[in-house]
Parts: C-alpha cells; structure tokens; sequence
C-alpha cells in the first residue's frame, strides 16, 4: 500500500527536474523551447513555433547613465552580458526608477524582451525610447523588429524608414529594409 504513495512521489520529483532544467535551459540559451503539449496549430505554424533561437537582428544602444542609477545599471550590464535576461530585466527597471527619462535605457528592455520573444513589451519599451529619444536609430530598427514579427508589416516598413533616416549609411538598416519591402504582406 505505501508503494503508491513512493511512486507518485517519485513522477513528481522528475516532472520537477524536467521543468526546472528546461527552464534553465531556457534562461542561459535565450531559446523558448518547444511546448510538448499537442497544439491545435497548422503545419505551416507549427513550423514557425519557437524551437530555433532568433538570429540577433536588432542592435544595441549605447547607455549614458547617472551616478544614481550606476550601480543597477553596472548590475543590469554584467547579467545582459551573460545573457541572464530576467534577472538583467529586473535590474534595467531599478535603474528606469531612479531616471525615467532615460531612453537608452528603454531601448536596452526593449532588447531585453525581443531576446525573450516577448514581443508586446519590446514594442511598449522602444516606444517609450523613442517617445523621450526621437532620434534613436537602433530604437527604430528594434521596433520594426519587433512589430514585424508581431505581424504589423506596415509599422514595421515605417519605422525601419525613420531609422533609415537617420542612420542613412548603416547596411544592416538598408538590408533590413529592403527585405521587408520584398515580402508580401
């Protein structure tokens, strides 16, 4: 009888070890895994599930700070460095505390959550960038990332053109331009 017990016990313990080391896996690769879990998806997007880590496209802002934010942004750095984006994430906000009005700052969360395919808060936090930083170019290049994978081809054309004009001779902005005014909506 105290058998069942041991042997339920013993499932959870690695189901606990599956989904912490899959998590793990996740944090220190920047790749969201494949859910295991059967979808009601077609076979054209069961194709584009996020199985393969995106091919870094978006750039990276210089970051000018404070003595007040410092020491979180030193923190933030060191773990976006080491692509422990979560925990850099909670340290970039610490750091957009102390000086809201930091837009390279937004632009670095903004990468942040691209890294993560949370594509929703990237668009939010480039938009704050640009909004205190209108002539932030890698801000718009990371916003049309962003929208275009969101599905928004339009915004996504419009906002690699402002980042076209300010950055006129940046190639990657020119190539990223020109592949999304080739494909079809």
């Amino acid at each position: 009888m105290i058998i069942y017990p041991a042997i339920i016990l013993g499932l959870l313990l690695i189901g606990l070890f599956i989904v912490w080391r899959r998590a793990y896996l996740e944090q220190e690769s920047g790749v969201v895994l494949a859910s295991p879990v059967a979808s009601h998806t077609s076979p054209a997007e069961k194709q584009q599930e996020y199985t393969k880590p995106i091919e870094t496209k978006f750039e990276e802002a210089e970051v000018s700070i404070t003595e007040a934010e410092e020491e979180n942004f030193a923190k933030a750095e060191d773990l976006f460095k080491k692509k422990q984006y979560i925990s850099a994430e909670k340290w970039y906000i610490e750091a957009v505390k102390k000086n809201p009005k930091n837009a390279k700052i937004f632009s670095r969360l903004g990468v942040i959550y691209l890294e993560q395919r949370n594509f929703a808060d990237a668009i939010e936090s480039l938009k704050e960038a640009l909004r205190l930083d209108p002539d932030l170019a890698t801000a718009y290049f990371n916003l049309s990332y962003a929208l275009n994978l969101e599905g928004d081809k339009k915004g996504a054309i419009e906002s690699a053109r402002k980042a076209l004009r300010i950055d006129a001779d940046n190639i990657k902005y020119k190539k990223w331009f020109e592949s999304l005014k080739n494909k079809p909506f």
